[in-house]
């Protein structure tokens, strides 16, 4: 099958300073927050609500949401997410850092890959890098008013998730066992997913944001950009669709939250093809379009009735501006008959 251009190189580029230099800056705030709901007084507050509800369980009688030992849960948890919520501010400059650090490079070895700054100079060609403190002024996501709307939401989200939980156990007629069991899972779990996700999207953001900078710094020898994908089995059906899209080399490559997306630039007298994400998808194994599209999508699409480009959803966030997603299928239809 063939590859889009450049990929195995993008890959691991972006492994190297994307994905190793995350990993770097969060590992000791993810494993804190991590243990913070799987260990210490959350961990005692878990034990005490399944040993509640084995009592409850056994008198006969459901979990309740004013039930003293669930408050006790809820009551901690707001605090241990107070204290998530320090933890991701205070690694979070640090984590956008990485990213515009890894711009400076990416952007300038995917344009002129193998070829040296020594090189350029005597060919008269020259890479200019922009003031560093510049860029960081201009990326200002973890100073702004939204960041810290985001993180006074993020134990809200919690509690809300956990006193779903023991309503929905009322609510199916659970018993206070399986209901408690439910809560302890949504305790461990959504924290630490939530922090990673807004830590990836920042340093992400901060990349992209960064990228751009360079490219409009180059603008002298730099032609266009061409979007590029993971492609891979976890690419949504969004971002394969705009894999090999061209781009004004000022457009920022806006994506998902913890999307992968990035682009390559094209130096004027150097022409570069890319394979497009529909060229790729339609070269798979139908199981796999099937498994990555999903059934009712898969048959719609085989069918004529939708395209790639239909899961194209771009929407406003209110901490990361202009951002694109996968559109359900359900508002794919719908917008469809909108527009018949």
């Amino acid at each position: 099958m063939t590859q889009p251009t450049g990929t195995n190189r993008i890959g691991e580029l972006t492994r190297q300073l994307l994905d190793r230099g995350y990993e770097q800056a969060t590992r000791q705030t993810l494993n804190a927050i991590g243990a913070s709901v799987g260990t210490g007084l959350i961990n005692q507050r878990l034990a005490e609500l399944e040993a509640e509800a084995a009592r409850l369980e056994a008198a006969g009688q459901p979990l309740r949401p004013d039930n003293p030992v669930l408050r006790a849960l809820l009551a901690d948890l707001d605090t241990e997410m107070g204290r998530i919520a320090q933890r991701v501010d205070a690694a979070a400059a640090d984590v956008q850092r990485r990213g515009i650090d890894a711009a400076a490079r990416l952007t300038r070895e995917l344009a002129i890959p193998g070829v040296t700054d020594e090189q350029l100079r005597l060919i008269g060609v020259q890479w200019n890098v922009p003031d560093p403190e510049a860029v960081n002024q201009l990326v200002g996501y973890v100073n702004s008013s939204a960041w810290a709307d985001e993180l006074a939401g993020l134990p809200q989200q919690v509690l809300e998730t956990v006193r779903n939980q023991a309503v929905r156990g009322l609510v199916e007629g659970w018993n206070p066992l399986t209901t408690a069991r439910m809560i302890r899972q949504m305790a461990q779990g959504v924290p630490a997913r939530q922090a990673n996700t807004l830590m990836r999207t920042v340093q992400l953001q901060a990349y992209r944001d960064a990228a751009v900078i360079q490219r409009v710094a180059n603008q002298d020898i730099l032609t266009e950009q061409i979007r590029i994908a993971a492609l891979d089995a976890r690419t949504c059906m969004a971002c394969v669709a705009l894999h090999g899209t061209r781009l004004p080399i000022d457009e920022r490559i806006n994506d998902h939250h913890s999307g992968r997306c990035t682009s390559i630039s094209v130096v004027r007298g150097r022409p570069r093809e890319v394979q497009t994400g529909e060229e790729w998808f339609s070269q798979l194994p139908e199981e796999r379009q099937r498994a990555q599209m999903g059934d009712s999508a898969f048959e719609l699409w085989k069918g004529g009735r939708i395209e790639l480009r239909d899961f194209v959803q771009p929407y406003t966030d209110p901490v990361f501006g202009e951002m694109v997603r996968e559109a359900s299928l359900k508002g794919i239809l719908g917008r469809n008959m909108d527009e018949e």
